[in-house]
């Protein structure tokens, strides 16, 4: 996957495909810290963005059931998110 090296989603690492058709990825840019939809056909979208600092993503990964997804943010302290659905494929 390339992206534009303006765009707010540089450096996309730690990628974890989902059950609900699209696949998450942790960017480790310069700038914001984006937690990246990438849709079946490539597409990009915006999830979720570290407004707290920039500190970054980690380590995205559902839940063997697909009802949760956990999410780490690196820094100190460090954190761990779980976000619970409802859950939907993207473009049904």
């Amino acid at each position: 996957m390339l992206l534009a090296k303006d765009s707010p989603f540089d450096g996309p690492d730690n990628i974890t495909a989902g059950p609900h058709g699209f696949a998450l990825a942790c960017t480790d840019g310069e700038d914001d810290q984006w937690l990246l939809g990438i849709t079946d056909d490539g597409g990009t979208f915006p999830f979720a963005l570290n407004p707290a600092g920039d500190d970054e993503f980690a380590g995205a990964t559902f839940s063997p059931d697909g009802e949760t997804l956990f999410v780490n943010i690196q820094g100190s302290p460090a954190l761990t998110f779980a976000v619970f659905g409802p859950w939907h494929r993207r473009g049904r």
